[in-house]
């Protein structure tokens, strides 16, 4: 009987020890992320578009974070545009996962994950000249404003999302802070770095530094990163001018990696301008 009980307990051991250190990669899929954090997906109206949505809702009357995605699989390659924009791996979502406050969203760009049959408006424009448009911006302000029902929110915004997070905060008066990672905040310097196509149909975040200079921001960027480099980040910061507005390279991170391991110091840390 004795022996009995003993296999038990090291079955039991040996089940929760495979339990604890279940963790989830950039590249799981985001179903599985949502059902192993208890996120629901939601497919929530926009202007032209449905937006997926992962959310977290614990305690509606407190605040809200919202994270923005990338651009996601914009291209194949260089300049072979993809058909569709639903990003390849899954760190935004990932790093939504970690976010231990009571209501966290993740918020897919336009024309992301939705099927395509559900958003007649999507065209390639959408995730290439016209990424940063003002009807993409607007839809994805439609979107937090509908979840978060009027009250302060902060946002965070990957790679492009950064873009879209400052861009939101120029026209929504409930953003309480920012964080960007990767940020492209100032598209005309990312497509001259590249010598790629200026993206014709977008606003250019860097335009509405001045107007979001008195919202708390951190700016991180990775300092190998080689698609939006840490220059892009600090023309941002020098354009705002204000004790509000921040940058933090982290000198071994890329565009893609080393944002997880240092996740949780960075968004319990508070925001505030001195």
């Amino acid at each position: 009987m004795m022996k009995f009980l003993f296999n038990i307990l090291i079955l039991i051991v040996i089940t929760f020890s495979f339990s604890s250190c279940r963790t989830i990669t950039y590249g799981t899929d985001p179903a599985l992320i949502g059902e192993l954090y208890n996120f629901k997906k939601i497919l929530v109206k926009g202007g032209d578009f449905w937006i997926t949505t992962y959310q977290k809702i614990t305690d509606p009357d407190m605040p809200y974070v919202f994270y923005i995605e990338g651009d996601g699989a914009a291209f194949n390659g260089k300049y072979r545009v993809s058909h569709n924009p639903t990003p390849r791996n899954q760190m935004m979502l990932n790093l939504a996962a970690m976010d231990k406050r009571p209501n966290v969203v993740y918020v897919a760009r336009p024309c992301q994950y939705t099927p395509m049959d559900l958003n007649p408006t999507c065209t390639n424009q959408y995730w290439t000249g016209k990424r940063l448009s003002d009807d993409s911006v607007q839809a994805l302000n439609e979107t937090i404003n509908s979840i978060n029902r009027n009250g302060k929110f902060s946002i965070i915004g990957y790679s492009g999302g950064g873009g879209i997070a400052v861009l939101i905060a120029a026209r929504n008066s409930n953003v309480k802070d920012i964080i960007t990672i990767a940020g492209n905040l100032d598209i005309q310097s990312f497509t001259t770095f590249h010598s790629v196509t200026p993206m014709i149909g977008s606003l250019n975040p860097i335009d509405y530094a001045n107007q979001v200079r008195d919202i708390p921001q951190l700016h991180l960027s990775g300092g190998k990163d080689k698609v939006v480099p840490p220059f892009i980040a600090d023309k941002f910061v020098q354009e705002a001018s204000s004790t509000c507005v921040k940058q933090q390279i982290f000198v071994d991170a890329t565009h893609r990696d080393g944002w997880k391991q240092i996740w949780e110091y960075i968004y319990t840390k508070p925001l505030i301008c001195y």
